[in-house]
């Protein structure tokens, strides 16, 4: 172990020391790679120019331009947007759906009954109503505080106001706990998955991306760490569980389950003819990806 001691450079020493390690930066467009070194930031954009480099020379390899590593953050940008907007989709009706099976299966207010779980250490009735206390307490919904204002008991809104509060990582961990796969098969079956185990890893792999996506993580070239399941019955194998392609037939594969109108697998198709050097397969995409099960 030693001390840190690297010292901050300015985006102009940052640029001539790329140009040095054989980056291509023409005149007309250094104005704009400054631009992007200070308002991204070398940091944020190594990730996207690291395996340019040669790994034995550790300078870039020849015809790299700053276009390149512009147009690979461009389109992880784009893809982020794209993913965002459609497990937002997801979101709403999982949530939803789970919401309305379980009011109407135990009562609206379902998570106040402990014969419905069977809690893991890592999620049980404490931190479930810990999370519903404290964002109903910082929701300014109307029907929260109209809730609070006309009725004591029960001392929680009812499922379809908490609905709109907590996150998906709470629909997906109280999923997991539910105790009859009756309640499970249910809601994985509104969604075209007639396994729920299969399900439940889907939730978990959606709420994560959907975390790396909120914070602007970037996608390409990244391995997920958690991973779909493959959904033999549904004919979903799929080649690398951990990449971006895995999550994304997951996505497509529920959106089109909701029968509800979606852009998700077009604005895909389109991201790929917007940028053509960048190969699908960085991603995980096979070759015809869009004729295999799930698109």
């Amino acid at each position: 172990m030693t001390q840190f001691a690297k010292p901050s450079l300015s985006a102009k020493d940052i640029l001539d020391k790329l140009i040095a390690q054989g980056l291509q930066v023409p005149p007309a467009d250094q104005a704009i790679a400054m631009r992007y070194l200070r308002y991204v930031g070398a940091f944020r954009l190594k990730g996207y120019w690291f395996h340019l480099l040669d790994p034995t020379t550790k300078k870039f390899r020849p015809g790299v331009s700053f276009k390149h590593i512009a147009d690979r953050y461009e389109f992880d940008s784009s893809l982020r947007a794209i993913t965002s907007k459609a497990i937002e989709k997801l979101e709403v009706a999982i949530r939803t759906n789970m919401s309305d099976t379980l009011s109407q299966r135990h009562g609206s207010d379902w998570f106040l009954n402990v014969n419905i779980f069977s809690p893991t250490s890592n999620w049980g009735m404490g931190s479930m109503l810990s999370k519903i206390e404290s964002e109903t307490r910082r929701s300014d919904s109307f029907f929260i505080s109209h809730y609070h204002s006309k009725y004591k008991d029960p001392y929680l809104p009812p499922s379809w106001a908490i609905t709109e509060c907590v996150t998906f990582g709470f629909w997906s961990r109280t999923f997991e706990i539910l105790k009859d796969p009756r309640d499970k098969k249910s809601i994985s079956n509104s969604f075209g998955v007639s396994t729920h185990e299969v399900f439940v890893s889907w939730l978990h792999a959606l709420t994560y991306l959907r975390n790396l996506s909120a914070h602007h993580a970037r996608i390409i070239g990244k391995k997920l760490k958690i991973a779909p399941s493959n959904y033999t019955s549904g004919h979903i194998k799929l080649i690398d569980n951990k990449s971006y392609y895995a999550a994304a037939t997951v996505i497509s594969f529920l959106l089109q389950n909701t029968k509800i109108t979606n852009d998700f697998k077009s604005s895909i198709s389109a991201l790929f003819s917007d940028y053509p050097q960048i190969s699908p397969i960085e991603i995980g995409f096979p070759n015809n990806w869009d004729k295999r099960p799930g698109w």
